[in-house]
């Protein structure tokens, strides 16, 4: 698994196993950078934080585009997850539906072994 192709690209499909890997990694992480961030009084830290916090959301948006790709959906409507409630909902439906079978417009299925 290359995880620079998973957590900076735009490109491609991701499936669910990976999804739910990813999301949680990237929560625990900004879960700690935020308790690093508020229990320290150090200017480093919190200029530290910001630029993981930045890499955290471009990671996100990341794995949330390459999942909409996999249910061969635009990621454009991932703006949708702006919407409080209808956000959440949205990310249920990520973590439980199954892609489309195949290739679809957005590439190779990746339970066929693109990653």
């Amino acid at each position: 698994m290359d995880l620079q192709k998973i957590f900076f690209s735009l490109e491609g499909r991701l499936n669910r196993k990976p999804y739910i890997i990813g999301t949680f990694s990237l929560s625990l992480i900004s879960t700690i950078m935020g308790y690093l961030a508020e229990h320290s009084s150090s200017t480093l830290i919190a200029i530290f934080g910001m630029v993981v916090g930045l890499a955290v959301i471009a990671g996100s948006i990341s794995l949330l585009v390459k999942r909409l790709h996999d249910l061969d959906k635009s990621g454009y409507f991932g703006f949708i997850a702006l919407i409080p409630v209808v956000g959440f909902l949205l990310g249920l439906y990520l973590m439980f539906a199954k892609g489309t079978d195949g290739p679809n417009r957005f590439g190779k299925d990746p339970l066929e072994g693109a990653y």
